[in-house]
């Protein structure tokens, strides 16, 4: 398991590692680099953890948000989050205050600086906006409101500063829109379709979620 990074060291990190020592490929074929990272990043669970923290509030999930909103076994998720981790486009972060409370995670899976540059790279970080907009509409029970609400620990500023944008007034939201639902649900690189009832999702849940059914 990757070492939890707590909210007093992660802004120090070393350097960033390169592309082709990560995935180990030759940096003198672009086109296989592109073909095995692509082939990397739109594995199924990968993928969609990887929609989820860029469009959560914070960027920082807990694992039993993850399992909520990705509709794989805990184990699953917690497999592929390592890989990320190894791979080093995610790692644990720790909130030290949180760890002695039943109700609160202590540990949350947000981008490394190596993360942020190839998500830019192979274009995930456009849609951030779009992203949000679907997280903001789903239907949410309570443990994952509070998970979602439990305070967390700084990300670094250059994975801070990659992952802002200028969010809409809620007179301007993109979600009052008709014609922008309709891009949303056409378009969304996070999902299907934002829900034409939110509050109808999730009833009687049997665990067979997916994002596309979330959002």
């Amino acid at each position: 398991m990757s070492s939890p990074h707590d909210s007093s060291d992660q802004t120090a990190s070393g350097k960033v590692p390169s592309v082709d020592s990560v995935f180990d490929v030759d940096n003198g074929d672009p086109y296989e680099t592109q073909r095995t990272v692509d082939r990397y990043l739109s594995q199924d669970t990968r993928h969609n953890i990887l929609q989820l923290i860029i469009g959560h509030p914070w960027h920082l999930v807990s694992v039993t948000e993850c399992e909520y909103y990705i509709s794989k076994s805990r184990s699953t998720i917690s497999e592929q989050l390592e890989n990320l981790a190894e791979h080093e486009i995610l790692t644990q972060y720790h909130h030290e205050p949180n760890a002695n409370s039943r109700d609160l995670p202590a540990n949350f899976w947000g981008l490394t600086a190596f993360g942020i540059d190839l998500l830019s790279e192979y274009k995930y970080l456009r849609g951030l906006p779009v992203m949000r907009a679907a997280h903001d509409a789903t239907h949410k029970p309570e443990t994952v409101q509070r998970h979602e609400k439990a305070p967390r620990p700084s990300l670094p500023d250059a994975v801070k500063s990659a992952l802002h944008y200028d969010e809409l007034d809620p007179d301007e939201s993109v979600l009052e829109d008709e014609s922008a639902i309709s891009t949303l649900r056409e378009d969304s690189l996070y999902a299907d379709a934002v829900p034409a009832a939110p509050d109808s999702l999730n009833e009687n849940a049997d665990g067979d979620r997916t994002l596309g059914e979330l959002f």
